[in-house]
């Protein structure tokens, strides 16, 4: 696991002392995901420089050192994630050409002589495992930047003056002097309507991040006219669910033998390492079957890591232990304080880079620092939900979907127009945010009946997100876009597309990754095997839920290891309680950010209608809005983010 970064300029590099200062400054902003050694290649007259920071997994020997060169001289690679095959790949190699003086046994080194033989894209379509990575071909001075199939691991790109720059963080982009740090309004507008930026944009107009399962090259008449082409698909969800659909159409549905098959491979791939490795275990079903098959496959007991509030509505942890006891694992808990918390606070803008909303990134940040002090690699269970239908709302769109179709058009109607009319009087009268919401996402859900609209709806923390800011955009719900639609399907299929295409990608495995790697802690998810992923859509929906309960083909194979006692529950998920901290520990810091003059600092927020949503909340005592922690999260971020810009000028 790697941090990376780069920079290619048209016009060459005429100093060469200063683009090795510069690429190291950019390159060490990554320190906290490769604490373990540094690199960097510089070809002057090509205008190309590359950084890298490693955190050693495979081959800790200076043989896995970046960025790497291939055996032929041609390509030089910065790579930042695992290729889990690479055995397999290496052995191909042999097999296949002249015999090759291996270095040592690093995936890098392997996955570059498979560039070098077979061509780029050809060795990603090999290639399993998660990974963004840069690869520079110095015959033809051609880039490339590639991410894994789903969308693990992040790379950012953009112009920074004349210079074309990319890096695993936008932070390191921030370094280059001449990289506009001005915000794509766009990007906010979805921030605030969805709790996440939603990719191919960042926060920042002059980057963008480039798409799973895909590869962007830059040759040299690109860079020169600034004009980059579209990232070129490698491999697409949509391609893979599609596939899965035919099968089903045909009766060739995936069974629970093969699934389980699949995934105790999935799961012994990943605990290849020549480092510490465990488990976080919740006790819910994804993170207990992940324990329970590294278990079976490993001769010493596997550690497992659980962290919990103190609150029996919140926690989760007598559930992990009940799990931990049963498959003998050396389980760890952490309790979070308070005061764990309020240091946090400062920490979490730096870590993810942009504004981020989903409250779960602060359990996930401090069950990835807590597993670290006794691990290197930890797996985790995320995907099973958007694969296998595990959250609720995909029942509840059924249901809801199924009534909407079956309700005469003028009740429709009738109804719809009367929550829109009745709606502003009525919430002004009752609590302004809350039965506004609630009245206005009725309106929403009775004027269309596609799963899609359903789904676009609920994901949305705010319908109206222009309302909040200072000069709205008016921009469309982005999850509406065609990029979101599988087309013939059920509804619950195409929900789960939805997802695997947005929330997945964008805000679970963004939080898995800047958390996981803020602590210098590689997380592998074997459910995300790109295999699993295909397989999973040879699985009917009702195979996959039945009766408001979903993931069956999991929860199948985890009570041949589990008793079903321990692990059958109602879902409560990972979020944290930060309606209660707000009114207590993290008030002072709130009421801060929150405050008039900080509202309008920057001039992109509606300031009145901000202060009436954490009034509502704070000193009306109305029910929780997940929209107040979105503004404090943008508030937060935009702060340190305008220190972190200041600084960088005063350097240059």
């Amino acid at each position: 696991m790697c941090g990376f970064v780069g920079l290619l300029n048209p016009a060459g590099i005429a100093c060469a002392p200063a683009a090795a200062a510069l690429i190291a400054g950019m390159r060490d902003r990554l320190v906290h995901r490769g604490p373990d050694d540094a690199g960097s290649w510089i070809d002057a007259a090509a205008g190309i420089a590359l950084g890298s920071r490693r955190l050693s997994i495979l081959d800790r020997s200076p043989a896995g050192h970046q960025p790497m060169a291939s055996a032929d001289g041609r390509y030089v690679l910065a790579l930042n994630g695992e290729i889990y095959n690479a055995p397999d790949m290496r052995a191909e190699l042999d097999a296949a050409s002249a015999a090759i003086a291996w270095r040592g046994h690093s995936d890098t080194e392997i996955l570059i002589e498979a560039i070098a033989r077979w061509g780029l894209e050809p060795a990603l379509e090999r290639a399993n495992g998660m990974f963004a990575l840069a690869v520079w071909d110095r015959q033809d001075r051609i880039l490339s930047l590639a991410r894994d199939r789903i969308g693990k691991k992040p790379v950012y790109y953009g112009w920074a003056g004349a210079a074309f720059v990319f890096g695993s963080e936008l932070k390191a982009l921030w370094c280059h002097p001449d990289f506009d740090t001005r915000i794509d309004q766009t990007a906010l507008t979805d921030f605030l309507r969805l709790g996440y930026v939603l990719g191919p944009r960042s926060i920042f107009g002059a980057a963008r991040q480039l798409p799973a399962g895909t590869v962007l090259s830059i040759g040299p008449d690109d860079t020169a006219r600034r004009a980059l082409q579209e990232p070129k698909s490698y491999w697409r969800l949509k391609d893979a669910a599609i596939q899965g659909l035919d099968a089903r159409e045909s009766g060739q549905h995936a069974t629970i033998e093969e699934l389980d098959s699949l995934l105790r491979d999935a799961v012994g791939i990943r605990m290849l390492a020549d480092v510490p490795i465990g488990g976080l275990l919740s006790g819910g079903i994804d993170s207990s079957l992940i324990a329970a098959l590294m278990t079976e496959r490993s001769t010493a007991p596997i550690h497992t890591y659980a962290v919990g509030f103190g609150m029996a509505e919140w926690d989760e942890t007598q559930h992990a232990r009940a799990v931990s006891g049963h498959l003998g694992t050396v389980h760890s808990e952490t309790t979070i304080c308070p005061a764990d918390v309020l240091a946090l606070m400062q920490d979490l803008p730096a870590i993810f880079d942009e504004p981020f909303a989903d409250d779960s990134m602060i359990p996930t940040t401090l069950l990835s620092r807590a597993a670290r002090r006794g691990v290197t690699v930890a797996l985790s269970g995320d995907g099973g939900d958007e694969l296998f239908a595990g959250y609720d709302r995909y029942a509840d769109a059924a249901g809801w979907l199924a009534r909407r179709r079956a309700t005469p058009a003028p009740l429709r109607w009738f109804t719809g127009v009367a929550a829109a009319r009745i709606g502003r009087p009525a919430a002004g009268f009752l609590g302004w945010n809350r039965i506004e919401r609630r009245l206005q996402l009725l309106d929403t859900l009775l004027s269309d009946d596609t799963a899609e609209h359903f789904n676009a709806a609920i994901m949305s923390r705010t319908l109206d997100p222009d309302g909040l800011l200072a000069s709205p955009v008016g921009a469309a719900n982005p999850l509406l876009g065609d990029a979101y639609r599988l087309g013939r399907a059920s509804d619950i299929d195409r929900i789960m597309f939805m997802d695997s295409r947005s929330f997945l990608v964008d805000d679970i495995l963004t939080k898995v990754d800047r958390a996981g790697m803020s602590a210098s802690l590689e997380v592998r998810c074997p459910l995300l095997d790109y295999r699993v992923i295909e397989m999973s859509w040879r699985f009917p929906d009702d195979a996959k839920t039945r009766g408001g309960v979903g993931k069956l083909p999991l929860r199948e194979i985890l009570h041949r290891h589990v008793p079903q006692t321990l692990v059958d529950r109602p879902k409560m998920g990972f979020s944290a309680p930060v309606q209660i901290w707000l009114k207590d520990t993290l008030r002072d810091w709130a009421e801060a950010l929150m405050s008039r003059d900080a509202l309008a600092s920057h001039g992109l927020l509606n300031v009145e209608a901000c202060r009436r949503y954490w009034d509502d909340f704070m000193l009306r005592g109305r029910a929780w809005n997940p929209t107040v922690w979105s503004l404090l999260m943008f508030q937060a971020w935009h702060q340190a983010m305008r220190a972190a810009t200041a600084t960088r000028l005063s350097r240059h």
